[in-house]
Protein backbone atom coordinates (compact mmCIF):
# COMPACT_ATOMS: atom_id res chain seq x y z
CA UNK A 1 0.00 0.00 0.00
CA UNK A 2 1.66 3.26 -1.27
CA UNK A 3 1.89 6.45 1.36
CA UNK A 4 -0.30 9.06 0.29
CA UNK A 5 1.90 12.52 0.08
CA UNK A 6 0.94 15.26 1.89
CA UNK A 7 1.04 18.93 -0.36
CA UNK A 8 2.12 22.21 0.38
CA UNK A 9 -1.20 23.08 1.50
CA UNK A 10 -2.02 20.31 3.51
CA UNK A 11 1.89 21.17 5.45
CA UNK A 12 1.34 25.00 5.45
CA UNK A 13 -2.36 24.38 7.06
CA UNK A 14 -0.63 22.21 9.76
CA UNK A 15 1.22 24.19 10.46
CA UNK A 16 -1.21 26.52 11.04
CA UNK A 17 -3.00 24.64 12.86
CA UNK A 18 0.13 23.53 15.04
CA UNK A 19 1.82 27.05 15.88
CA UNK A 20 3.97 25.26 18.36
CA UNK A 21 5.93 22.64 16.32
CA UNK A 22 9.14 23.73 16.20
CA UNK A 23 9.29 24.71 19.85
CA UNK A 24 12.30 22.78 21.06
CA UNK A 25 13.13 22.04 17.40
CA UNK A 26 16.12 24.77 16.95
CA UNK A 27 18.03 22.49 14.66
CA UNK A 28 15.39 22.57 12.15
CA UNK A 29 14.39 25.73 11.85
CA UNK A 30 18.23 26.05 11.15
CA UNK A 31 18.53 23.88 7.88
CA UNK A 32 15.24 25.77 6.39
CA UNK A 33 16.22 27.85 3.70
CA UNK A 34 14.27 30.28 2.09
CA UNK A 35 15.69 32.26 -1.41
CA UNK A 36 17.08 35.77 -0.63
CA UNK A 37 16.30 38.58 -3.07
CA UNK A 38 19.53 38.42 -3.91
CA UNK A 39 19.46 34.83 -5.10
CA UNK A 40 20.99 32.90 -2.43
CA UNK A 41 19.70 30.86 -0.07
CA UNK A 42 19.34 31.84 3.50
CA UNK A 43 18.19 30.16 6.56
CA UNK A 44 14.55 31.08 8.42
CA UNK A 45 16.37 32.56 11.39
CA UNK A 46 18.02 34.69 8.84
CA UNK A 47 15.71 35.66 6.58
CA UNK A 48 13.36 36.85 10.07
CA UNK A 49 16.28 39.06 10.56
CA UNK A 50 16.84 40.34 7.38
CA UNK A 51 13.39 41.69 7.32
CA UNK A 52 13.51 42.97 10.68
CA UNK A 53 16.48 44.82 9.80
CA UNK A 54 14.39 46.17 6.67
CA UNK A 55 11.31 46.89 8.61
CA UNK A 56 14.05 48.83 10.70
CA UNK A 57 14.78 51.06 8.17
CA UNK A 58 11.52 52.07 7.18
CA UNK A 59 10.51 52.52 10.42
CA UNK A 60 13.36 54.87 10.74
CA UNK A 61 12.61 56.51 7.58
CA UNK A 62 9.38 57.38 8.41
CA UNK A 63 9.93 58.51 11.73
CA UNK A 64 12.58 60.94 10.39
CA UNK A 65 10.09 62.33 7.41
CA UNK A 66 7.31 63.30 10.26
CA UNK A 67 10.54 64.98 12.32
CA UNK A 68 11.51 67.18 9.36
CA UNK A 69 8.14 67.91 9.25
CA UNK A 70 7.39 68.84 12.19
CA UNK A 71 10.39 71.03 11.91
CA UNK A 72 9.31 72.93 9.03
CA UNK A 73 5.90 73.39 10.61
CA UNK A 74 7.50 74.97 13.37
CA UNK A 75 9.53 76.94 11.36
CA UNK A 76 5.96 78.11 9.73
CA UNK A 77 4.18 78.24 13.18
CA UNK A 78 7.32 80.95 14.15
CA UNK A 79 7.37 83.11 10.77
CA UNK A 80 3.80 83.24 10.79
CA UNK A 81 2.99 84.06 14.25
CA UNK A 82 5.83 86.84 13.74
CA UNK A 83 3.93 88.05 10.66
CA UNK A 84 0.70 88.33 12.31
CA UNK A 85 1.99 90.62 15.12
CA UNK A 86 3.43 92.93 12.60
CA UNK A 87 0.09 92.81 10.97
CA UNK A 88 -1.88 93.72 13.76
CA UNK A 89 0.92 96.76 15.07
CA UNK A 90 0.41 98.23 11.66
CA UNK A 91 -1.14 101.75 12.05
CA UNK A 92 -2.29 102.39 8.40
CA UNK A 93 -3.12 100.23 5.12
CA UNK A 94 0.37 101.66 3.55
CA UNK A 95 2.21 100.30 6.71
CA UNK A 96 -0.09 96.92 6.36
CA UNK A 97 0.98 95.80 2.61
CA UNK A 98 4.32 96.76 3.24
CA UNK A 99 5.09 94.44 5.60
CA UNK A 100 2.52 91.89 4.52
CA UNK A 101 4.53 91.73 1.21
CA UNK A 102 8.13 91.91 2.09
CA UNK A 103 7.15 89.24 4.75
CA UNK A 104 5.73 86.84 2.13
CA UNK A 105 8.79 87.48 0.25
CA UNK A 106 11.69 87.30 2.28
CA UNK A 107 10.20 84.68 5.00
CA UNK A 108 7.82 82.91 3.08
CA UNK A 109 9.57 82.49 -0.52
CA UNK A 110 7.27 84.03 -2.72
CA UNK A 111 8.58 85.79 -5.78
CA UNK A 112 5.82 87.89 -6.30
CA UNK A 113 2.66 89.18 -4.43
CA UNK A 114 -1.08 90.69 -5.30
CA UNK A 115 -3.82 91.78 -3.61
CA UNK A 116 -7.23 92.44 -4.81
CA UNK A 117 -9.61 94.58 -2.55
CA UNK A 118 -12.69 94.43 -4.10
CA UNK A 119 -14.37 97.78 -4.31
CA UNK A 120 -14.05 99.36 -7.28
CA UNK A 121 -14.69 103.34 -6.12
CA UNK A 122 -11.91 102.97 -3.36
CA UNK A 123 -9.50 106.19 -4.24
CA UNK A 124 -6.37 104.90 -3.05
CA UNK A 125 -3.24 107.52 -2.86
CA UNK A 126 0.08 106.92 -3.31
CA UNK A 127 2.22 104.09 -2.60
CA UNK A 128 -0.67 101.62 -2.37
CA UNK A 129 -2.04 102.19 -5.77
CA UNK A 130 0.82 100.53 -6.84
CA UNK A 131 0.12 97.62 -4.43
CA UNK A 132 -3.24 96.81 -4.49
CA UNK A 133 -6.22 97.06 -7.25
CA UNK A 134 -9.68 97.78 -6.70
CA UNK A 135 -12.14 95.95 -8.66
CA UNK A 136 -15.65 94.89 -8.12
CA UNK A 137 -15.82 91.40 -6.97
CA UNK A 138 -17.69 90.54 -9.89
CA UNK A 139 -14.56 91.85 -12.23
CA UNK A 140 -13.08 88.84 -10.90
CA UNK A 141 -12.03 86.09 -13.62
CA UNK A 142 -15.00 83.10 -13.87
CA UNK A 143 -12.91 80.21 -13.10
CA UNK A 144 -10.89 82.17 -10.41
CA UNK A 145 -14.70 82.67 -8.44
CA UNK A 146 -15.32 79.23 -9.47
CA UNK A 147 -12.17 78.10 -7.48
CA UNK A 148 -12.92 80.33 -4.33
CA UNK A 149 -16.59 79.65 -4.15
CA UNK A 150 -16.02 77.97 -0.99
CA UNK A 151 -14.14 81.02 0.77
CA UNK A 152 -11.17 78.11 1.86
CA UNK A 153 -8.05 79.13 0.61
CA UNK A 154 -6.26 76.77 -2.22
CA UNK A 155 -2.49 76.20 -3.49
CA UNK A 156 -1.52 74.58 -6.89
CA UNK A 157 -1.20 75.55 -10.80
CA UNK A 158 -3.49 77.95 -12.32
CA UNK A 159 -4.46 78.29 -15.87
CA UNK A 160 -2.87 80.59 -17.91
CA UNK A 161 -5.84 83.39 -18.20
CA UNK A 162 -6.40 83.04 -14.19
CA UNK A 163 -2.63 84.21 -13.91
CA UNK A 164 -2.72 87.10 -16.38
CA UNK A 165 -5.54 88.31 -13.93
CA UNK A 166 -4.06 87.88 -10.81
CA UNK A 167 -0.15 88.56 -11.71
CA UNK A 168 -0.61 90.57 -14.74
CA UNK A 169 3.04 91.94 -14.63
CA UNK A 170 4.64 88.10 -14.07
CA UNK A 171 1.85 85.56 -15.90
CA UNK A 172 4.16 83.92 -17.34
CA UNK A 173 6.94 83.11 -14.80
CA UNK A 174 4.28 82.15 -11.96
CA UNK A 175 4.27 78.60 -11.95
CA UNK A 176 2.20 77.79 -8.76
CA UNK A 177 0.17 80.27 -6.32
CA UNK A 178 -1.08 80.01 -3.32
CA UNK A 179 -5.15 82.08 -3.03
CA UNK A 180 -6.49 83.27 0.20
CA UNK A 181 -9.88 84.77 0.51
CA UNK A 182 -9.91 87.51 2.42
CA UNK A 183 -13.82 88.16 4.12
CA UNK A 184 -14.40 90.18 7.52
CA UNK A 185 -18.12 91.26 7.46
CA UNK A 186 -18.19 90.66 3.54
CA UNK A 187 -16.20 89.93 1.20
CA UNK A 188 -12.77 92.04 1.41
CA UNK A 189 -10.71 90.73 -1.72
CA UNK A 190 -7.96 88.40 -2.58
CA UNK A 191 -4.39 87.76 -1.47
CA UNK A 192 -2.65 86.11 -4.82
CA UNK A 193 0.85 84.45 -3.69
CA UNK A 194 2.95 83.58 -6.45
CA UNK A 195 6.17 81.28 -6.94
CA UNK A 196 8.11 80.87 -9.94
CA UNK A 197 8.52 76.76 -8.58
CA UNK A 198 5.98 74.53 -9.52
CA UNK A 199 6.88 72.57 -6.41
CA UNK A 200 6.51 75.70 -4.05
CA UNK A 201 2.48 75.64 -3.62
CA UNK A 202 1.73 72.28 -5.21
CA UNK A 203 -2.01 71.59 -4.56
CA UNK A 204 -1.34 69.12 -1.93
CA UNK A 205 0.52 72.02 0.24
CA UNK A 206 -1.45 72.68 3.86
CA UNK A 207 -3.12 76.28 3.91
CA UNK A 208 -3.52 76.07 7.54
CA UNK A 209 -0.99 79.26 8.32
CA UNK A 210 -1.89 80.94 5.19
CA UNK A 211 -5.27 80.97 6.16
CA UNK A 212 -4.38 82.41 9.41
CA UNK A 213 -2.43 84.96 7.87
CA UNK A 214 -5.78 85.69 5.96
CA UNK A 215 -8.26 86.17 8.55
CA UNK A 216 -6.15 88.62 10.25
CA UNK A 217 -5.48 90.48 7.04
CA UNK A 218 -9.05 90.63 6.39
CA UNK A 219 -9.61 92.18 9.91
CA UNK A 220 -6.84 94.51 9.28
CA UNK A 221 -8.08 95.83 5.94
CA UNK A 222 -11.34 96.66 7.54
CA UNK A 223 -10.87 98.63 9.81
CA UNK A 224 -7.39 100.71 7.82
CA UNK A 225 -9.08 101.42 4.76
CA UNK A 226 -12.48 102.88 5.71
CA UNK A 227 -10.70 106.26 6.55
CA UNK A 228 -10.03 106.39 2.40
CA UNK A 229 -12.45 108.48 0.28
CA UNK A 230 -14.52 107.01 -2.26
CA UNK A 231 -14.56 108.00 -5.86
CA UNK A 232 -18.47 108.01 -5.66
CA UNK A 233 -18.30 110.44 -2.33
CA UNK A 234 -16.22 112.93 -5.05
CA UNK A 235 -18.56 112.53 -8.09
CA UNK A 236 -21.41 113.39 -6.10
Amino acid sequence: MSEQKLTGDQVAAWLRDHTDFFQGRQELLEMLRLPDPRGEAVSLLERQAQILRERNHELRDRLNGLLAVARENDQLFEKTRQLVLTLIEARSAEQLFSQLIHSLQEDFGADTVSLLVYDRDLDLTGELRSRVRCLAAADLHEALQLLLRNGKAICGVLREVELEQLFPHHAEQVKSAAMVPLEWQGRQGLLAIGSFDPLHFRSSLGTLFISHIGDVLSRRMHDLLRKYPRLEARRA
